[in-house]
């Protein structure tokens, strides 16, 4: 019969190979490009998130996705935080992220939310929201130091098709019991 898990996961990454961006929505180019992320992680037996770096001019420069558990259990490995790792890895010479945007499938967790604001990533958007763990919602909860260092970044849900939202809530709901067991049982 087979793992519905999986099933549903091979049916949504069949859904996003067949995808073209919508020109009524200006982030659905790289919002696909989150969600092939997404399924990545999610095939790995990671949370399902991913996101991608880009300039303005939409030059991609890092793409990449949640690797908590695979291929060995990182913590800190959330989708937004590897592609910040390997972008600072790979230019170190870059001083200001003014100009760079970055896409993520999924609200920004309080860590990720966190290390966003002290990157300096001019504008964050996300495609859907996470209602239980997202941060961005809860800016007001900020400490007023943060709050102000947060001032000189956009934080906002993506301009991206409806479907586009819901397939990266699918995704990443379909990861997250199984998960949540996982991180329980360390």
């Amino acid at each position: 019969m087979g793992n519905p898990t999986q099933k549903l996961l091979d049916e949504l990454e069949r859904k996003i190979k067949s995808l073209v961006p919508n020109p009524q929505y200006p982030h659905d180019k790289f919002v696909i490009i989150t969600l092939h992320e997404a399924i990545a992680a999610a095939k790995e037996g990671n949370f399902g998130v991913g996101a991608v770096l880009v300039r303005e001019n939409g030059e991609i420069i890092q793409r990449g996705h949640n690797h908590v558990f695979n291929p060995y259990f990182r913590s800190d490995l959330h989708a937004e935080m590897d592609v910040m790792t390997k972008f600072e890895e790979h230019f170190r010479d870059i001083e200001s992220m003014k100009g760079f945007v970055l896409f993520t499938s999924l609200e920004p967790c309080p860590m990720c939310f966190l290390r966003l604001i002290v990157s300096g990533v001019e504008k964050v958007y996300y495609a859907a929201i996470d209602k239980d763990g997202g941060m961005v919602q809860r800016f007001e909860y900020l400490p007023p130091e943060w709050k102000e260092l947060a001032r000189r970044q956009e934080f906002a849900l993506a301009q991206c098709s409806p479907e586009l939202a819901d397939i990266a809530l699918q995704i990443f709901l379909s990861t997250v019991n199984e998960n949540d067991r996982k991180l329980q049982n360390r």
